[in-house]
């Protein structure tokens, strides 16, 4: 096993930016760096309700944070980003950097994918983690290659791209779900250890449009009727380092 491909996303829910290398800390460097505050509610905002989000990519230069939208380049460092942005996405908006105590509350649309067409969802909130703008009590994620390459032919062209699950790492497997046996187990990647703390939980954004695939709710439901609605697997650095594409990608029984 190797890592295939190493991705960091700069802002939270837009499309991020496929590195060759990265140090780890206790994240990669930049990950969900940035992230969109609405100024009316104080929330940051997420593709699991804001779906145009995703129209957006980003990627780091140097201390900078460059956006694409709609073929334009846009800068964090810009003084009318705030603007530009807040005229994006129709609402009043600011573009920030989490401080070390930050907790921010996200809303979700409660979807399992089960029903062919949802109206009305549950909307529910919950905060991240302080200091960081990921919804998530784990800093990394990870897919196996098997498992996409079995949702692109189980489920249907786009199903398996690794840009609809988002994950950090992309790692060459043989079997499908390979990733799930490693939870609880330590992996030692290039000068790294990391600790696999779960099977990744899916919600409402795998069925978004995104790129040139438009919004599909097969994928939701097939992993809700056959794998608990997981997919990929939540982990911790445990030592820093450094990796790089190519790395082994080393199964350490506790």
């Amino acid at each position: 096993m190797s890592i295939q491909q190493i991705w960091r996303y700069p802002v939270k829910s837009m499309q991020g930016e496929c590195l060759r290398t990265s140090e780890i800390t206790d994240v990669i460097p930049g990950d969900r760096g940035w992230g969109i505050i609405d100024n009316e509610t104080g929330y940051l905002l997420s593709a699991k309700r804001f779906p145009k989000l995703l129209e957006g990519h980003a990627r780091i230069i140097r201390d900078d944070c460059v956006m694409t939208i709609d073929r334009s380049e846009y800068s964090s460092e810009e003084k009318d980003i705030h603007i530009k942005l807040s005229t994006w996405l129709g609402r009043s908006v600011t573009l920030v950097k989490p401080n070390l105590d930050d907790i921010k509350n996200i809303e979700i649309e409660w979807d399992d994918g089960t029903e062919e067409t949802l109206e009305n969802p549950d909307i529910f909130q919950f905060p991240t983690s302080p200091g960081w703008f990921f919804d998530s009590s784990s800093s990394l994620s990870l897919m196996g290659s098997a498992t996409l390459d079995l949702l692109e032919k189980r489920v249907g062209h786009g199903s398996g791209d690794v840009r609809r699950f988002r994950p950090n790492l992309l790692v060459t497997t043989e079997k499908p779900f390979e990733e799930n046996d490693w939870v609880g187990k330590n992996l030692r990647i290039g000068t790294c250890e990391i600790y696999v703390k779960k099977r990744t939980d899916r919600c409402i954004v795998i069925t978004r449009e995104f790129d040139e695939f438009p919004a599909s709710r097969s994928v939701l439901r097939y992993l809700s009727e056959h794998h608990d609605r997981e997919a990929g697997i939540s982990m911790n650095p445990t030592k820093p380092g450094e990796i790089r594409t190519g790395d082994i990608v080393e199964v350490i029984d506790n």
